[in-house]
């Protein structure tokens, strides 16, 4: 409705125009804000996800071939490398001292002169290398248990025996599946991210028809036969760590009692600290982010938890709980990300911020090779000068940032972060970020993307089971394949219900065989 100005008084007229404009400074602080997200969500979609500085030598996926193809790279060479080199070279070749060697003679069988017939005299010779693949070969081995009695304790009443020589009993209860074709199978969807429907396609172009059900129903009933026990051992030894890292990420399943299929479920990781002797990574499936799912995987844990500041972890008693220096930094990034296009960026509180943080890496990078106590020594004397400066600073913006920005979160969440973002100053041990935790989940996010989705619990606890066993392998150096063939192997032999019997089989023992390590240990 219009209303008459005219008609209006001095008062009412001063009234009206303070309305207006609180209400242009609201609508200008929405646009703000909307502006953006639309910024960021523009990066996320068309920028690169990492923070790091991008480098000219750096590909993109979708031009790969074409970048990879041409001759600024040379190829390295094949070479039997029996040397440990102290520092990395970058023209070396690939080292091929594991693999068989066939060698290929290309001689003359007249070795006489074809002209006038004379003896050729042999005067040096050429060599070459190439490297060869062969096919996965697949064969089926039938055991035949024969069975004998004795014929005369029959005639005599006595009773029967039955002699057979020991055979093994298949690692599944009635199965052809062996732990060969096992851990191929958890190998190639847990390590390499090939779900089990691309699984059952390459089965069958070499003729065999083996479903994705059976695939699936396979796994189940390892995590129920085996590997739920393995990793709730595996817990037990992570709770039993001085350093923790814990992070969680999104999964969607689609059969959760008494829950949509479109709500979000989530996989929380633990992972060891970098000071641990036992590394150990440990995934749990929970269908929600409560704060009693994170007091339930660490209860009776009273030592150092680092997180992304996520607030479920702050109910925890008797823990010391670090920040994460990377979110921290993350969060003035996203103002830079979304300043107007023209800004001068280097001006800008934000960049100031973002610049000490960067220091504060920095700093850690050049030291990542001395002891703790010293890590402790120059964190106290180079970085808690600049940490002190970074705060007194955010303290003096957030009296003056404008509400409901990128950059009035970032220094909020400073703020409130600022007692946990200053332990790591009193403990060489604690990393300045969370990223081990982060790394540790990211090969289940890129997994993620393939499968998209677990179809019922069972599978998400299966999945979170695998994960672990996986993720635990590759921090301890294993071959994923080779470890759990040398796992599924023994499983049925042993009593892997006894601690320290299965102690033996972890990933991070030192009795393991030496062919399932990465590099062989000296």
């Amino acid at each position: 409705m219009k209303v008459n100005l005219r008609n209006l008084s001095q008062e009412e007229l001063i009234k009206m125009i303070n309305e207006k404009d609180k209400k242009i400074e609201v609508l200008t602080e929405q646009l703000n804000w909307y502006s953006q997200q639309i910024k960021l969500q523009q990066k996320k979609l068309f920028g690169s996800s990492s923070e790091k500085t991008v480098l000219p030598d750096q590909i993109s996926l979708f031009d790969e071939i074409e970048l990879e193809s041409t001759p600024i790279k040379p190829e390295p060479s094949l070479e039997e490398i029996t040397y440990k080199r102290k520092k990395k070279n970058k023209q070396r070749g690939i080292d091929i001292s594991s693999l068989p060697v066939t060698t290929k003679i290309h001689d003359l069988e007249d070795k006489n002169c074809p002209e006038c017939g004379t003896p050729l005299r042999k005067i040096g010779k050429n060599k070459r290398k190439e490297l060869i693949y062969h096919p996965a070969r697949y064969e089926v081995v039938e055991h035949i248990q024969y069975v004998y009695t004795c014929d005369q304790c029959d005639k005599e009443a006595v009773q029967s025996p039955i002699y057979k020589e020991p055979m093994k009993e298949p690692i599944i209860y009635k199965s052809f599946a062996s732990p060969s074709l096992l851990s191929y199978i958890i190998d190639n969807k847990f390590n390499k991210s090939l779900p089990l429907y691309r699984q059952e396609v390459m089965f069958n172009q070499i003729g065999l028809k083996l479903s994705r059900q059976t695939m699936a129903n396979w796994l189940v009933k390892l995590y129920d036969g085996y590997f739920k026990t393995i990793t709730s051992h595996m817990h037990k030894v992570l709770l039993n760590s001085q350093y923790i890292h814990a992070d969680e990420t999104t999964v969607q399943v689609l059969k959760v009692p008494h829950q949509k299929a479109t709500t979000k479920s989530y996989m929380w990781v633990y992972k060891t600290g970098r000071s641990e002797e036992k590394q150990i990574v440990v995934f749990k499936y929970e269908n929600t982010r409560g704060h009693e799912h994170a007091k339930k995987h660490l209860e009776g844990y009273h030592q150092i938890v680092q997180t992304d500041g996520y607030q479920a972890y702050e109910k925890l008693e008797g823990i010391t709980h670090m920040g994460c220096w990377a979110h921290c930094r993350r969060k003035y990034t996203e103002v830079l990300d979304s300043a107007p296009s023209g800004t001068d960026l280097k001006g800008t509180a934000s960049y100031r911020l973002l610049h000490k943080i960067n220091r504060l890496f920095q700093i850690e990078k050049e030291n990542c090779d001395k002891s703790y106590e010293e890590i402790k020594e120059i964190r106290q004397k180079e970085s808690k000068p600049i940490i002190d400066d970074f705060f007194e600073d955010v303290k003096e913006c957030a009296k003056v940032a404008v509400n409901k920005t990128k950059l009035s979160e970032a220094l909020k969440y400073s703020i409130n972060q600022e007692e946990k973002l200053r332990v790591y100053l009193e403990d060489g041990r604690i990393e300045i970020s969370n990223n081990r935790a982060e790394n540790a989940i990211r090969p289940f996010c890129v997994g993620r993307r393939n499968w998209l989705f677990a179809n019922t619990v069972q599978g998400a606890q299966t999945s979170a089971a695998i994960y672990s066993l996986v993720e635990t392998a590759k921090l301890n150096g294993l071959k994923t394949y080779e470890y759990f063939h040398y796992l599924l192997s023994s499983l049925r032999e042993i009593d892997y219900n006894n601690e320290k019997v299965l102690e033996k089989y972890m990933p991070w023992s030192k009795k393991l065989p030496e062919d399932v390590y990465l590099i062989k240990k000296s």
